[in-house]
């Protein structure tokens, strides 16, 4: 999950970028209170994007971004197309059973264990991106990513997925379809999957209909994921500008997906291409201004805690979901019978219940940093 840069060329604005999108994770994750945190912790129910939907997609990019410059530092060293692609496969099939670990976790109630989720997805993605990277790089005189592949393979991903949308009738609905109920990525849920494991926490009318990490959109995905690697190959190459073209580029591209919202709307659960287009786009603008904050202004030092949690993003994401079902075991005598809610309690003492449940959430990023940073201290970082 982690850049495998050498310290000579590491963009530390990317690692910034993707402790970021960690610890912004972990906020959503941990609340003191589920019934009480500000909208923008919220996902958007459906339709439309709030800040946290943008985390997921940053944190995919990121990913994408680190590839080109994992793969020609391997290269470098030696391996061939051979020794790389089960590096690949292995990685991504790794990532693929910690992620159904964690959905057992702790219960291991198979007949009714959710199979999607975040890790499956970004295991699937990073595999499918990174071993096309590989077998259309061209390796004469030292490894390039084929960046016409790349935009082709971009373009195909977005245009095919929404012509599925749009326009293939979906058995008993018909087309369009960008609803929970009717759309391709739930209706394939539900005819392979089986609603016994699928995400049961949104459920509509009473019914488990989707799952927001789902089999079908998982393809699009792979379009923030390629960007991102388009992007890495860029900073390899040694393009001009390249913070001004990041910005200018993010902005158009989130322009674009909010013209085009009302024909495609913007819909994390099934990842539609707008839904695409906007977070690239952000995930470019975020990391254009990090770059220009770290790299021209020298601020580096003021995200130091980004900087340890992005250097060991898959460390933090399992102790989060490790930690989380303790934090909600019956510990303490009621009313405030977990750690969640006497925390929750304790906080709300001095401020508003959503400032209480931001308070607790923070706690707990602060609780996972301090391993994180003893690990930080002595070089162990983990990595697949």
């Amino acid at each position: 999950m982690g850049g495998e840069m050498t310290q000579g060329n590491r963009w530390l604005a990317l690692d910034i970028l993707r402790g970021l999108s960690i610890i912004f994770m972990l906020l959503n994750l941990n609340p003191g209170s589920w019934s009480e945190q500000y909208g923008w912790v919220l996902h958007a129910k459906w339709e439309g994007a709030t800040f946290i939907d943008m985390v997921a997609p940053v944190f995919l990019f990121c990913i994408g971004v680190a590839i080109p410059l994992s793969l020609r530092r391997r290269i470098e060293a030696g391996e061939s197309n051979g020794q790389l692609a089960k590096h690949i496969l292995n990685r991504a099939g790794i990532l693929v059973l910690l992620g159904l670990f964690l959905n057992a976790y702790p219960a291991f109630d198979w007949a009714h264990m959710r199979i999607p989720g975040v890790l499956q997805r970004i295991g699937v993605c990073y595999g499918a991106v990174a071993l096309f990277v590989l077998f259309t790089a061209r390796r004469e005189g030292g490894f390039r990513l084929n960046a016409k592949a790349g935009w082709i393979a971009w373009t195909f991903v977005l245009l095919s997925w929404t012509a599925l949308l749009m326009f293939v009738p979906v058995p008993g609905f018909g087309a369009p379809r960008f609803d929970p109920v009717g759309s391709w990525p739930a209706y394939v849920d539900r005819l392979v999957l089986t609603t016994d494991h699928m995400f049961p926490w949104w459920p509509v009318d009473g019914k488990v209909v989707f799952d927001p990490d789902g089999l079908l959109s998982t393809w699009p995905v792979c379009a923030n994921v390629l960007f991102g690697a388009l992007v890495g190959h860029a900073r390899l190459t040694g393009i001009t500008a390249p913070i001004l073209k990041m910005l200018v580029a993010g902005g158009l591209l989130m322009a674009a997906a909010v013209g085009l919202h009302t024909t495609i709307p913007i819909i994390k659960h099934i990842w539609t291409a707008t839904f695409a287009l906007f977070t690239i786009g952000f995930s470019l603008v975020s990391l254009g201004a990090l770059t220009l904050l770290v790299e021209r202004w020298n601020s580096a030092p003021a995200f130091y805690p980004a900087q340890v949690y992005g250097s060991n993003p898959l460390l933090a994401y399992m102790l989060s979901f490790l930690v989380a079902p303790l934090i909600d075991l019956v510990w303490l005598k009621p009313p405030a019978a977990s750690i969640r809610a006497a925390g929750q309690a304790l906080f709300a003492q001095a401020f508003e219940p959503r400032l209480a449940s931001l308070c607790f959430a923070l706690t707990m990023v602060t609780a996972i940093f301090l391993p994180l940073w003893v690990c930080w201290r002595n070089k162990w970082f983990l990595k697949l």
